[in-house]
């Protein structure tokens, strides 16, 4: 019960930041209307996998044919929203939204345990979707550009190659290919343009779409209880989640000061301007990034490779880096940096178990550098 006046909490909060965000410059009653519902939706659908027992409540739902019922449901608030938002390209948008949110969808639903050529061929062939649908439409990619998609290809190809036979049995890379394919459409932009808001968005709608799809598609592989996705933290949970945000600083703030990646701010933003990226940040950067790296890669590398919980949480750790990659300037700081708070993210997520206290320890990272020490 305390569980779930939590989330309700959190839902209603949620909403509250979005409507101040979607209200500054105004916007049509009709828009705001309908951009409120998408949201509460979609955020409605985001904490209510947090429940205790919700994977057994939607594998019931989903039974004879229904697994495609929710990625279907968000196709059609997209549509919706892209008739009320008039906007242009709407066809090719459509499109690529269906098959954003479908292709993972089938992926999972046709994975196995052991590794065959067939789905190496076809895990392989579907991830150059998000690596390359933009070069497809006429876009023009710059050398490190070119260079990270490379890099990103490499992941899944390398994974195939360096495991052992026995690693294979249990490689499930339908499933490590969906995950790879809804990250990549984040990672390189290539996600349909309709934002929520539509004046000035703060989120794509189809990102939050894939960051409510993630966890249902762990609830159809059987893998959602793994995740340890609760709001009901401990006292434990607090303290390790301050002792490892401690020990980060501890090495960040010198670190950042003697590069330079860290300078203090000449002013400061409003309170609410604070409160709202505080929020936005936690919901749509620190929750799922760490769903993603510590909750799925983690937890697969850990599966499939048997390593120890440190040298795997080493490895997810430097994946966590690398995903910064593209975020100039100061790359190669930016990826230690990054690699270094992924260990204590992990740490604090293996510690305790639970996804939110490593959320908790990245938002406070990341509100922190953004507010008052990016400069």
């Amino acid at each position: 019960m305390r569980h779930s006046r939590i989330v309700l909490i959190l839902w209603l909060v949620s909403i509250a930041g979005f409507l101040l965000h979607a209200v500054d410059p105004p916007a049509p009653i009709g828009h705001l209307i309908a951009m409120a519902v998408a949201f509460a939706s979609l955020m409605g659908l985001y904490v209510l996998f947090s429940q205790p027992g919700i994977d057994t409540v939607f594998k019931q739902v989903t039974r004879n044919g229904g697994e495609y019922g929710l990625p279907g449901f968000l196709w059609v608030v997209f549509i919706v929203l892209m008739l009320i938002a008039q906007a242009q390209n709407a066809l090719i948008e459509i499109a690529l939204a269906a098959a954003v949110l479908w292709i993972p969808t089938a992926l999972i639903l046709n994975n196995q345990a052991a590794l065959t050529p067939i789905h190496a061929a076809l895990g392989l062939i579907v991830l150059l979707v998000p690596l390359g649908i933009d070069v497809v439409l006429g876009a023009r990619l710059a050398a490190a550009e070119i260079a990270l998609r490379a890099g990103a290809l490499a992941l899944p190809v390398l994974l195939i190659l360096l495991t052992t036979r026995e690693q294979k049995s249990r490689l499930s890379f339908l499933f490590i290919a969906a995950v790879l394919f809804m990250w990549f459409m984040v990672e390189f932009g290539n996600l349909p343009e309709l934002g929520l808001p539509f004046a000035d968005s703060a989120i794509r709608y189809m990102q939050f779409a894939l960051i409510v799809l993630l966890p249902y598609l762990l609830t159809l592989s059987g893998r959602l209880p793994d995740l340890g996705y609760t709001f009901s933290l401990t006292r434990d949970d607090w303290k390790e989640a301050g002792i490892n945000l401690a020990l980060f600083s501890a090495i960040a703030i010198p670190f950042g000061l003697i590069t330079g990646f860290i300078k203090p701010p000449t002013e400061f933003p409003s309170a609410l301007h604070i409160i709202g990226q505080g929020l936005a940040i936690f919901f749509f950067v620190a929750l799922p990034e760490e769903i993603l790296f510590r909750g799925v890669i983690h937890r697969y590398l850990e599966r499939v490779l048997r390593w120890t919980p440190r040298l795997t949480l080493l490895l997810s750790s430097i994946l966590f880096g690398a995903a910064h990659l593209d975020n100039p300037p100061n790359v190669g700081t930016y990826f230690i940096l990054a690699s270094v708070a992924g260990w204590f993210y992990g740490r604090t997520y293996l510690r305790t178990g639970k996804i939110v206290p490593a959320a908790v320890v990245h938002l406070m990272v990341d509100w922190v550098w953004s507010v008052g020490l990016g400069g």
